[in-house]
């Protein structure tokens, strides 16, 4: 019983932290020493520390400049032209190079207008590989739409969409932050100076779930068959019947 009270009380404050926060996210990673090298534990492994840390929210902006700044266009012989790749080494570099902002390791993070300096990255650089991506890992959990999640949104939709739909039972978070937020929005002055500032996650959601109702209004604007009388005209085609139907 105990362990699973501190267990909720846990969840409970890093639900209230992210509230209070919503421009940043918090991740813990179990690791221990491996001779002189701090590594994260594998499945089993017994943890000698938890190593926490703490990055700002990535936000559509972040990842329009990130994304943008890690293309590479490879020339592709003399006439085929180009083909354009990403590279994603140096996506995650940069992508910790903006949005860590501390951690329990004995390393200062330091900052120089919104970004890690580059003296500090090279301290940074010293941790062990496999720590540093096991933290991004569980950072960039925070930053994407899982295909269960895209499922589950799809299942609502159908519901929350429907032409005699009474609302969604236990909504996921797609749809909850949509309906809670759907009619507040141009009160609050979102739009495309503002929008890089929107945590990419909510970000995808939220356009997710203005596309299907997009698509839902269209279903239902799209004109039904009536099973009228039609009436054979000149050539074989025929046409609606002008009179009218009188129910008896």
């Amino acid at each position: 019983m105990k362990s699973s009270t501190i267990t909720a009380e846990e969840t409970a404050r890093r639900e209230w932290d992210s509230i209070q926060s919503p421009d940043k996210v918090d991740v813990r990673v179990n690791a221990r020493w491996l001779g002189n090298i701090f590594l994260p534990c594998g499945e089993g492994e017994q943890a000698s520390e938890e190593v926490r840390a703490t990055f700002g929210a990535f936000t559509f902006g972040d990842n329009f400049v990130i994304e943008k700044a890690t293309m590479k266009v490879i020339h592709v012989g003399d006439r085929e032209g180009e083909v354009i790749t990403q590279e994603p080494n140096e996506f995650r570099r940069l992508m910790v190079k903006k949005s860590l902002l501390e951690w329990s390791l004995p390393i200062l993070i330091e900052r120089d207008n919104g970004w890690m300096t580059s003296e500090c990255y090279q301290r940074v650089g010293s941790v062990a590989g496999p720590l540093m991506d096991a933290l991004l890992n569980e950072f960039h959990k925070s930053t994407i739409v899982t295909e269960e999640e895209e499922r589950l949104i799809d299942r609502q939709c159908a519901i929350l969409f429907s032409e005699h739909s009474r609302g969604v039972a236990n909504a996921c978070e797609a749809v909850s932050m949509f309906c809670t937020l759907g009619s507040f929005w141009e009160k609050f002055g979102i739009n495309r100076d503002n929008i890089p500032a929107v945590p990419l996650r909510e970000y995808i959601m939220l356009k997710a779930m203005m596309r299907k109702e997009g698509e839902a209004l269209k279903s239902k604007a799209r004109p039904k068959n009536t099973g009228g009388t039609r009436i054979a005209g000149a050539g074989g085609k025929t046409r609606p019947s002008a009179g009218k139907r009188i129910a008896l």
